[in-house]
């Protein structure tokens, strides 16, 4: 029995005849991604009006409040790129008792939602810019989007998935500390806590001067830090520093413990902080799974597209 194909074909004939089948095959293939494109579209979308600002069912309200302790007590809601109402109560060890409530007509912008947002429009433009304006034969066109898409939506899950949080033993805080972000190096869709500020009618009674409250979304929740603050012209009392040699008083430990931030044009540094995570928000964890299908979607694409032109990932970069 012979593996020869029959008729054979001279080598000249034989090239040619592989050129035209790769072509048809690249061609069936770049038509079955206008698709896939129509499928991540819709995904898109779906991820896009999740983060819609008018008030649904996709709003979420969520318990933040301290375990096993005092410290903070509340609930907020969130619609969108935005918590819209909540009331929490504080009992910090460095400041009197406080109630707080915020002022619904005055909502709390997160401005990582509203990136996450502005992102998401990009990669539905993308898509649009794919499907009807570019050359949807043409393979080097398709791969460039789907690069670009694929970066996009990159982008959008890291800005979803927040920091990480590192356990660090023996640390007062409700919540193990999280290392200094990329917002925090002079991001302008993540800025960090010290360049941000309530404004004076977004609670009620309005936030003391001295206390930074901020609020940080994740792939499955909102995570407030509060932060008391004590200007650094202000000297140390000598009763306070004898207190301390003698261990009749115990500085409050935390990861800013000696840093020095600008805050409101002063500078500050951070006497006590606290940090708490909310419920689970389902909204959010619907999102994350979905932006994560989009990503692993639009990848098989790419890897399906390289494997039909022939050529590698090495190429391809």
């Amino acid at each position: 029995m012979t593996a020869v194909v029959f008729p054979y074909l001279p080598p000249d004939d034989l090239l040619k005849a592989e050129e035209e089948s790769n072509a048809r095959e690249l061609s069936w293939y770049l038509d079955s991604l206008q698709e896939k494109l129509a499928e991540f579209k819709a995904g898109l979308e779906d991820c896009y009006a999740k983060l819609s600002p008018v008030e649904d069912p996709e709003s979420s309200t969520l318990v933040i409040s301290t375990p096993k302790s005092e410290l903070v007590k509340g609930h907020v809601t969130r619609v969108g790129t935005r918590v819209i109402k909540g009331s929490i109560y504080l009992r910090l060890k460095t400041l009197p008792p406080i109630n707080l409530k915020l002022n619904e007509s005055s909502p709390l912008l997160l401005p990582q939602l509203a990136h996450l947002r502005t992102l998401l429009n990009s990669a539905l433009d993308s898509i649009d810019i794919t499907l009807w304006t570019g050359d949807r034969h043409s393979g080097s066109f398709i791969n460039s989007q789907l690069h670009l898409l694929h970066s996009i939506l990159l982008e959008a899950a890291s800005v979803l998935s927040g920091p990480t949080l590192n356990i660090r033993p023996g640390t007062p805080n409700p919540l193990p500390l999280a290392p200094r972000t990329s917002g925090e190096q002079g991001n302008p869709d993540n800025p960090p806590w010290y360049e941000i500020a309530p404004t004076p009618d977004t609670f009620v009674p309005p936030l003391p001067t001295n206390l930074s409250l901020h609020l940080l979304p994740t792939a499955s929740s909102l995570i407030l830090t509060l932060r008391v603050l004590e200007p650094t012209a202000v000297p140390e009392s000598t009763f306070s520093k004898f207190a301390t040699a003698i261990g009749a008083q115990r500085r409050l430990e935390h990861d800013e413990m000696d840093e020095v931030f600008v805050y409101k044009g002063e500078e500050v540094r951070v006497k006590e902080k606290v940090r708490v995570e909310s419920g689970g928000d389902p909204v959010l964890l619907v999102l994350g799974v979905k932006l994560g299908s989009l990503v692993k979607g639009v990848e098989g694409c790419m890897c399906g597209l390289r494997a039909v032109m022939g050529v590698g990932e090495e190429e391809d970069d």
